[in-house]
């Protein structure tokens, strides 16, 4: 059989006479961290040491325009195919590592994901004149993740009139909130590389496992961990029905983002919730083995989420700018 590998490569531009070891130290998901490479059209961060020769600064795609390839004189390979490029970070430190946060090409799928054939990843490091030992990923890529603020707080906003939720502006019971996310599924068509998705394509959700989106008490630390997971702990979110889903899919209008709309219980407690996905479970929380066709349970990353005790008022509106 024959085994496909990804192989990701960072090409950069580099001054004369200079040079440059490049390595890369991580790859992980844009909106979690979590370590791996993301499926083709999702979005990862690279963290690369070694580089020089380069302009320190921070590097920023146009919004209006297609993703570079190459942008503060670096660029990414993907089983020789160039990433789209959002933004990289050079330090003027020369001993720090450069952030590169990129679109995975679809390349980087060279087999069915979920299917037997979908293997490890060996990843390389390149530039124009050395070139870096190769480093192994998982097959399957981690969990997927929400976009979050410094502080923990989810990219979300209000449906009713795009205002993002804040603290001083929290989600009420009974609205739908709309959350950003990274990797969380498989459609098709693909994803768009390089430009945003547009608006009015249906793209399909594919291979989805039972996988149930929850809000819970946050902190609860209990003996069942946090977030809990029902399988290991089969009364632990008895009492917190999985939430509603009114649409999730690839986010109009952006690159490689995914947006998940979903309705806060009408009967929800104010205060500090973490929202999460669990996989395995059925949808009342109970997520016996062998029931609701239980699979691979666990949980995604959790992020923060401000829950309010009344209907909705207006609030403090403040900028919010994903790509």
């Amino acid at each position: 059989m024959i085994r496909p590998i990804v192989v990701l490569g960072l090409l950069t531009s580099v001054a004369p006479g200079v040079l440059a070891q490049p390595k890369i130290v991580g790859v992980v998901n844009a909106a979690s961290s979590q370590a791996g490479l993301p499926y083709g059209g999702a979005l990862a961060t690279a963290y690369v040491a070694g580089l020089s020769g380069l302009k320190p600064g921070t590097y920023t795609a146009p919004q209006s325009q297609a993703l570079p390839y190459l942008l503060g004189g670096v660029g990414v390979l993907v089983n020789g195919r160039f990433a789209p490029v959002l933004a990289v970070a050079i330090p003027s430190d020369a001993s720090a590592n450069v952030q590169v946060n990129f679109q995975v090409p679809s390349e980087r799928n060279a087999a069915i994901p979920g299917s037997s054939t979908f293997v490890g990843s060996a990843l390389s490091v390149t530039s124009t004149i050395s070139s870096a030992d190769m480093i192994g990923l998982p097959a399957e890529p981690s969990w997927g993740g929400f976009f979050s603020d410094a502080n923990g707080y989810a990219a979300a906003l209000h449906a009713s009139d795009s205002s993002p939720v804040t603290v001083q502006n929290p989600a009420r019971p009974g609205e739908t909130i709309i959350a950003y996310a990274d990797d969380f599924f498989i459609t098709w068509p693909p994803p768009p590389i390089g430009i945003a998705v547009p608006g009015g394509v249906q793209f399909q959700i594919l291979s989805e496992s039972q996988r149930y989106l929850y809000l819970q008490e946050y902190p609860k630390p209990t003996a069942c961990g946090f977030p809990e997971n029902p399988l290991t702990c089969t009364n632990s979110v008895t009492s917190t029905p999985a939430l509603q889903i009114s649409f999730k899919g690839l986010a109009a209008g952006k690159v490689g983002v995914e947006e998940i709309d979903f309705v806060v219980p009408a009967n929800q407690q104010a205060g500090t919730r973490a929202l999460f996905f669990n996989s395995g479970s059925c949808p009342d929380g109970s997520g016996l083995p062998g029931t609701c066709g239980a699979q691979r349970a666990g949980s995604s990353p959790y992020v923060l989420l401000p829950v309010g005790g009344s209907p909705v008022t207006a609030g403090l509106v403040e900028s919010f700018a994903l790509r």
